[in-house]
C-alpha cells in the first residue's frame, strides 16, 4: 500500500482521537476549546494512551481499511474490535488511577471513535476511485499456471489504491494442458520468444510476474532475461504453499539467494488464552442463545422424531469427534419454514457451542471435515490440523463453505494460522454476526473462490490471456 495514503489515515485518526476527547471534556466542563485545563486533568495521559494504543494496533492489525479488497464488513469488524481493545486499555488505566470521571465518559468515546474512524476510510476509498484515473498505473503481465495465477490477477484488480493494472497473463502450455486448444478465438497468432517480447511491447506491459515453477528449459529463462534487458520489470513469486504457513526470510550467501521457512503455529501461552476465551465465549453465547434453541427443538420436535444430529468430524491432530447440530438437512432443495430459517442463519450450528465447552472445537478456527476428506489431504493441507478446529473461521467469513473444496478453504486456514491472535479472533466473530445480519436482507457475502460473482459482475477484466508455449505462444 502507499505509505504516504497509509500514514495520511493514520494521522486523520490520531486527529479524530484527539477531538473526540476535547469535545468530551468541553461538554462535561463546558470550558473554551484548547483551553490548558485540558491538558492539566485526567484527560492528558489518557489521550496520549489512547494514541500510542491506536498507533500500535494500526500498523500491526493493518487497520487502514484497504486490506482484502475495502470489504466493509471485514473494515468495521476490525475497527470495532480495535476500538474495544481501545476503551478496555482506558478502563483499565481509569481504574488503576482512580479516576471516577474518566470511567464514567468512556461510553463517549466508544460510540464515537468508530464513527470517525469508518467515515476517514470511506473518504480515503472516495479519494484513491476518483483519482484512478488521473494516476499513471503500470501494466502488469503475469506469466505462469495454476491457482495462484488467478488469484494474484484478481487481488491486483481489487487492490484500487496500487498503482498496477492487469494487461494478460501467458499460461505455459505445459502448465495448463487442458487448456492447450480450448478457447482459442480466430486469428491466434504463434509466437516464439521474441515474439512475446514484442507483444509485452505492444501491450505496453512495464513489468512481468513470473509463477513459478516454469517449464524447464531455455526459453523462460531467455524471455525473463529479454525482459529485463527491455527494461521490464521482472518479478518472481514462488509457488510454494508453505509460505502460508511459515514466515518466509530472505538471507544470501555471496551471490546465491535462501528463502528461509520457520514453522509457525499457536504457542503454548497462546492456546491456553484462546482456550479461556473460548469458554467464556461459549458460556456467554450458550446463555444468550437458549432461547433460540428451545424454541427450535420445539418446533423440530413437532416434525421429527430426532431434534440432533451427531457428525463425525476430525480435530486437532485428525482425532475424530462427534460434532452436534440441529436435526436439519440444509443443502435439501425443498426445505421451507422454520426449517429454512434455521438453515439460513446458522442456528443448526449452535449445539456446537457444547463441543466447544468439551475442547473438540474452538469459536473460530478451520472448520471441521469428515475423515473421508481428511484422507485425501495433500501435506500441506494436512497443516490445518495442527489447531482445535472452530464454528467459525476466516474461510467461512469469505463465503466458503462445506460443498467448497478443501483446497479452497485450507489457503485462508493456513494464514489465520500464520496470523492468528485474539484480535484476529474477535474480529471473526464480529464479521459471521454481520455476515448473520447481511442474510435478512438476502445479501450473501462474495465467495472468495469467485468473488467476481458479487451481484453478477466481474470484479476484474483481463484484456487479453495469452498461451504461453515453450516454443511458441498463442493468444487465449
Amino acid at each position: 500500500m502507499n505509505k504516504k495514503l497509509r500514514y495520511s489515515i493514520l494521522a486523520a485518526d490520531l486527529l479524530w482521537i484527539g477531538a473526540v476527547f476535547e469535545a468530551i471534556h468541553i461538554g462535561e466542563s463546558r470550558q473554551i476549546p484548547g483551553s490548558a485545563a485540558f491538558w492539566n486533568g485526567p484527560y492528558a495521559p489518557a489521550v496520549l494512551l489512547a494514541l500510542s494504543i491506536w498507533a500500535v494496533l494500526y500498523f500491526k492489525e493493518r487497520l487502514h481499511g484497504f486490506e482484502g479488497g475495502r470489504w466493509f464488513p471485514t473494515v468495521l469488524a476490525q475497527i470495532t474490535t480495535a476500538v474495544i481493545y481501545l476503551v478496555g486499555a482506558l478502563l483499565i488505566f481509569a481504574l488503576l488511577s482512580k479516576s471516577s470521571d474518566l470511567r464514567s465518559e468512556l461510553l463517549y468515546p466508544g460510540m464515537l471513535l468508530p464513527l470517525g474512524f469508518i467515515s476517514i476510510r470511506s473518504l480515503a476509498w472516495w479519494f484513491v476511485l476518483s483519482g484512478r484515473s488521473s494516476v499513471a498505473r503500470r501494466r502488469v503481465v503475469i506469466l505462469g499456471g495454476g491457482q495462484l495465477v488467478h488469484d494474484i490477477a484478481r487481488k491486483i484488480s481489487r487492490h484500487l489504491e496500487f498503482p498496477m493494472e492487469v494487461a494478460g497473463v501467458m499460461f505455459p502450455s505445459e502448465t495448463d494442458p487442458s487448456n492447450r486448444l480450448i478457447g482459442l478465438p480466430a486469428g491466434t497468432v504463434f509466437l516464439r520468444t521474441f515474439g512475446i517480447l514484442g507483444l509485452l511491447k505492444e501491450k505496453k506491459a512495464q513489468e512481468l510476474i513470473v509463477v513459478e515453477p516454469l517449464p524447464p528449459g531455455l526459453e523462460s529463462e531467455k524471455l525473463i532475461s529479454i525482459c529485463r534487458k527491455a527494461g521490464i520489470r521482472v518479478h518472481l513469486v514462488p509457488q510454494r504453499y508453505e509460505l502460508c504457513l511459515s514466515k518466509a526470510k530472505l538471507t544470501e550467501i555471496e551471490d546465491v539467494s535462501l528463502l528461509s521457512l520457520e514453522e509457525q503455529t499457536l504457542s503454548t501461552v497462546g492456546q491456553r488464552l484462546k482456550r479461556i476465551a473460548d469458554l467464556l465465549g461459549a458460556l456467554v453465547l450458550l446463555v444468550v442463545s437458549a432461547p433460540v434453541l428451545a424454541l427450535s427443538v420445539v418446533a423440530l420436535r413437532s416434525r421429527k422424531d430426532t431434534v440432533l444430529r451427531k457428525d463425525l468430524r476430525c480435530g486437532k491432530d485428525e482425532r475424530p469427534f462427534w460434532m452436534y447440530r440441529l436435526n436439519v438437512d440444509r443443502w435439501a432443495p425443498d426445505l421451507a419454514g422454520c426449517e429454512w430459517i434455521l438453515a439460513r442463519f446458522s442456528v443448526t450450528e449452535l449445539p456446537q457451542l457444547w463441543n466447544v465447552l468439551k475442547g473438540d472445537m474452538s469459536m473460530v478456527g478451520p472448520r471441521p471435515e469428515p475423515p473421508e476428506r481428511v484422507q485425501h489431504y495433500s501435506m500441506w493441507q494436512r497443516q490445518r490440523l495442527s489447531v482445535t478446529p472452530g464454528m467459525t473461521g476466516l474461510a467461512q467469513v469469505n463465503g466458503l463453505r462445506e460443498n467448497h473444496s478443501s483446497e479452497e478453504k485450507a489457503h485462508f486456514d493456513l494464514q489465520y494460522i500464520f496470523h492468528w491472535s485474539l484480535f484476529l479472533d474477535l474480529s471473526l466473530l464480529l464479521q459471521t454476526i454481520f455476515t448473520l445480519f447481511a442474510r435478512v436482507t438476502e445479501r450473501d457475502i462474495p465467495l472468495a473462490a469467485s468473488e467476481g460473482a458479487q451481484a453478477g459482475k466481474p470484479m476484474f477484466r483481463i484484456p487479453k490471456v495469452l498461451n504461453a508455449d515453450r516454443t511458441q505462444s498463442s493468444a487465449y
